[in-house]
């Protein structure tokens, strides 16, 4: 059953679009130097997002928000692992439910649709009628009604000759994965239009995606997946070589200033890190956890991904908890155990005996509790504060926001989620294989 949502958002996305329509500036890509396509992101329990639920309690959205991170590191640990070529035929789809959702047009006239940002993924794809099992809670795009949809015919290239519907003269895909799930349908390419309102929208001309006709996912209610993998298909490298996002609130659904910035004016700033591409994912060296001045006695060596691809620590824009591997976590657990006794009383959640909890408002009673930093290779670090830490579960309980990578296995990976990437401005140059991070105001941004 789809899920039910108040009129008035209907209402505020229907103004949103009005707005951009009749108020923004509208750029060609072909006509900016330095391209900078920029765009919100939405969380998926934002007041903007098509799932936004207002009669969701706090304890509602703190379970639901786990039980996707739960959902996106067993996808994170299946995938991390398994050899997948650097062209079309890689990963499709994506989980069906993510962090943030970007919400852009496509075609001419353009089609408003909502796909999930997944870093982790270099196809981006939507579902296109005539579609077969599609659920979306949106107008799904018809291509025959856009005057710049164009399907890559069979003789496009190799892969198009060998897979290739000869009746309609389609290059073709066709996925199926461990959990029964499958999408099938046509490469193309089209418009897409990216829109911050009230400031602006960019249009990126001649974009490669796959136009979903056949998807048996039965709980997929979301438009498509905006791929910013480092795959050749990617609309980041369509586009250029660099992304950026700043997150300033995961929580909050009124915050409406989360971006998303593709293209050479992406914003490169903060201390830099080497990126490790591989398998899809953006890998990190981190080196140390600290608390306050002090580093945690942890080996390094935990957090090296092997040359298999088990264990590493990569950064995801799909989680939104962060997952360490048992010889960190633990470490980090009873250090934050033992300082925070200073402050608050210990509390249990009945929805999740597990999580580390306590009585109290993290914001009100924790003031003077030591910053958590992950540094990396090369000086940069995330400075993850109480907001980065610690999240609401009542009105009168919180927990801290961070678990074991399941436990089940020393191979599982670690993973940085956007939680403990608020406050932060985060950008990717794959050319040069760096990442910035800064922490900033995304006000500022």
């Amino acid at each position: 059953m789809k899920p039910v949502y108040q009129l008035v958002t209907d209402a505020i996305l229907i103004l949103v679009i009005l707005v951009f329509l009749a108020q923004t500036n509208i750029t060609n890509s072909t006509a900016t130097s330095p391209q900078r396509f920029a765009t919100q992101l939405i969380h998926y329990d934002s007041i903007l997002s098509p799932f936004y639920n207002a009669s969701a309690t706090i304890t509602d959205r703190a379970t639901q928000a786990h039980k996707r991170s739960i959902s996106r590191l067993s996808y994170l640990n299946a995938t991390t692992m398994v050899g997948t070529p650097d062209d079309i035929r890689g990963v499709i789809t994506a989980p069906s439910s993510g962090a943030f959702l970007v919400s852009m047009l496509i075609g001419q006239p353009g089609v408003q649709q909502f796909l999930v940002l997944d870093t982790g993924s270099s196809i981006t794809w939507v579902s296109c009628f005539p579609c077969i099992g599609c659920n979306s809670i949106h107008p799904i795009f018809n291509p025959s009604q856009s005057l710049t949809y164009y399907a890559l015919p069979c003789n496009h290239d190799p892969y198009c000759a060998a897979n290739c519907d000869h009746q309609r003269n389609w290059c073709t895909y066709s996925e199926s994965y461990m959990d029964g799930t499958s999408n099938s349908g046509n490469f193309a390419t089209e418009k897409l239009t990216f829109v911050i309102p009230h400031v602006g929208a960019t249009i990126a001309s001649n974009i490669f995606f796959g136009c979903g006709r056949v998807v048996n996912e039965p709980r997929l209610e979301i438009s498509g997946v905006m791929g910013l993998g480092y795959g050749g298909t990617s609309v980041v490298t369509q586009i250029g070589t660099k992304f950026s996002y700043c997150i300033g609130s995961v929580r909050d659904p009124y915050y409406l200033l989360n971006r998303l910035i593709i293209g050479s004016g992406a914003n490169m700033i903060g201390k830099l890190t080497p990126l490790d591409l591989h398998n899809s994912y953006y890998y990190l060296t981190l080196e140390s956890i600290s608390v306050g001045h002090r580093d945690l006695p942890i080996n390094p060596r935990v957090f090296q991904r092997t040359p298999q691809g088990d264990r590493g620590v990569l950064i995801d824009s799909g989680s939104e908890w962060t997952f360490l591997i048992r010889e960190a976590y633990i470490p980090l657990k009873n250090t934050v155990q033992h300082i925070i006794a200073r402050y608050v009383a210990p509390a249990t959640f009945a929805n999740q005996p597990t999580w580390l909890c306590y009585y109290g408002v993290a914001s009100r009673d924790l003031v003077g509790f030591p910053t958590v930093r992950f540094n990396f290779n090369g000086g940069a670090n995330f400075s993850l504060g109480i907001q980065n830490l610690f999240q609401a579960v009542t009105n009168r309980i919180f927990c801290l926001n961070m678990a074991e990578a399941n436990g089940k296995t020393p191979r599982d990976v670690s993973v940085i989620g956007v939680i403990a990437q608020q406050s932060h401005n985060i950008g990717y140059d794959l050319s040069a294989r760096m990442l910035s991070i800064d922490q900033t105001d995304c006000r500022t941004i």
